[in-house]
């Protein structure tokens, strides 16, 4: 993309951006530019806990459970090696999941010093999980389900708590499922969705049981899940790496996502201000890609991971004829990583050219966004558009085995009109419906043991924006023996 810095070529006025850092409610880090019509801003890795009482609570059920288990004399199965065959969420790492925080691997009292497994730092003092986030509350009310690992039996559930926590208060209880998977490992699953815990003490699972949905209950101030891997009572980490040699517990081990990626970007039809954590988790914000003729106001939010060091950015806004309207560019000065960045724009534009636009966003030289908007001569002709049609695959189904269906369409444009997606999953064997889901997440599962060697298996996903649905796609496959 062309460099010409921070010119609008609808205004006679040069702007001239001088950019101010200043610290904004909810702990985000804040770059402005003079005119306020740009915002960088970065917000600091969300933290988890239990609270004290709840833990002590936890362990003595934990530790009447397995002295009941012991007198019954009640053996583990040994199947094979102890191994996580998936990541216990819905969605997909580094897109819409992402995990923030491992066990901090330097846990020595009184040294405040962090590592995590691959001797990064991805993770916080005393931590003792993996927390996968998810984008926002928004996605949290459609549903993020949470899955049992393994196969196993539950130990342990509480329910009932409020779920969109966002202030660290050592009082607030968590909604949570633990399950004994076997071998030693008691696994706890943290932070649910108020009133979405659907298993029971003493229920047993197959690995793929959804047993919840993701919230923010308890000690946490981001929706999101905290995965607990416990061995003995004694909390350990999953991962092997530099800083954790050893056998990893995974199949396929979640890395540490360093890559920059955009997760969300959409246009609004005013002002978009995000002041604090709660308003970038709540997103209130309208979405629109179809806007009069005129000169109109028009908001963007773009939502980013592991931005760089001293990025740049170039903003540009192009007509039907492909002549740009706006064309701004420059440094953001982030003097460090910003590993959460929300990038706002408000721009007042000349829409004056009836037909289709393009809004363009390149960082450090590489173009992310290339959206498409509509510009209409009348409100009359403003009206929502079905999602996009996505594209669905089936994992190799192995009898024995949870089975997975992805959504492959990725996160950006998946809405003509830049709306939140949610996703209808249906799922069938030998044409009998075993399994249905509203869901966020890029991804679902369906639980081992409902599908045996030799059945057809389909996935059938229908994309909504909550109005109209998008065309639905299905995926095949027939389950192989082990």
């Amino acid at each position: 993309m062309r460099k010409s810095f921070l010119r609008l070529s609808f205004l006679s006025l040069a702007l001239a951006l001088a950019l101010t850092v200043s610290p904004v409610l909810g702990q985000i880090e804040a770059i402005h530019s003079a005119d306020g019509a740009m915002t960088l801003q970065g917000l600091p890795r969300p933290q988890d806990s239990i609270a004290p009482a709840q833990r002590a609570h936890i362990e003595a059920v934990v530790a009447a459970y397995e002295k009941d288990k012991a007198a019954r004399r009640v053996r583990d199965k040994a199947d094979g090696p102890y191994r996580y065959p998936f990541f216990p969420q819905a969605g997909i790492q580094g897109q819409d999941l992402y995990l923030s925080n491992f066990t901090d691997q330097n846990f020595r009292a009184g040294d405040t010093a962090i590592q995590d497994w691959d001797c990064s730092d991805y993770t916080y003092d005393g931590h003792q999980g993996h927390d996968s986030l998810i984008r926002s509350f928004r996605e949290q009310a459609i549903g993020v389900p949470v899955f049992a690992v393994l196969d196993g039996v539950v130990v342990d559930t509480h329910d009932g708590e409020p779920d969109m926590n966002t202030v660290w208060d050592p009082n607030n209880q968590a909604n949570y499922v633990l399950i004994d998977h076997g071998s030693g490992y008691i696994v706890w699953y943290f932070h649910f969705r108020k009133g979405s815990v659907a298993v029971s003490p003493g229920q047993t699972v197959t690995a793929g049981t959804q047993i919840g949905f993701t919230g923010s209950s308890g000690l946490s101030n981001w929706p999101h899940l905290h995965f607990e891997t416990r061995k003995d009572r004694t909390w350990v980490e999953p991962s092997a790496g530099p800083c954790h040699p050893g056998e990893s517990l995974w199949i396929s081990q979640p890395p540490v996502n360093r890559d920059f990626a955009v997760n969300e970007f959409y246009l609004s039809p005013g002002r978009v201000s995000v002041s604090d954590r709660d308003t970038w988790l709540l997103d209130p914000f309208p979405r629109a890609a179809t806007f009069v003729k005129g000169i109109q106001l028009v908001g963007m939010l773009m939502d980013m991971h592991n931005l760089p060091e001293d990025s740049t950015y170039e903003v540009r806004v192009l007509n039907p004829k492909n002549q740009p309207q706006v064309d701004l560019s420059g440094h953001y000065g982030n003097d460090v990583l910003f590993e959460l960045a929300l990038l706002t724009f408000n721009l007042n534009l000349n829409l004056n050219v009836l037909g289709t636009w393009h809004y363009q966003v390149a960082i450090n030289d590489n173009l992310v966004v290339n959206a498409p908007f509509k510009v209409v001569a009348t409100s009359r002709q403003v009206a929502n558009r079905p999602p996009s049609k996505v594209t669905v695959h089936l994992l190799p189904p192995v009898e024995g085995n949870a089975i997975t269906c992805v959504v492959q369409s990725g996160l950006l444009l998946r809405d003509p009109d830049f709306d939140i997606v949610s996703y209808r999953y249906e799922w069938r064997v030998n044409n009998r419906l075993v399994r249905t889901v509203t869901s966020a997440g890029l991804t679902d599962l369906l639980a081992a043991g409902v599908a045996q060697a030799k059945d057809k298996v389909s996935c059938k996903v229908t994309p909504t924006d909550g109005q109209k649905a998008g065309p639905a796609t299905t995926a095949n496959g027939v389950v192989a023996a082990p």
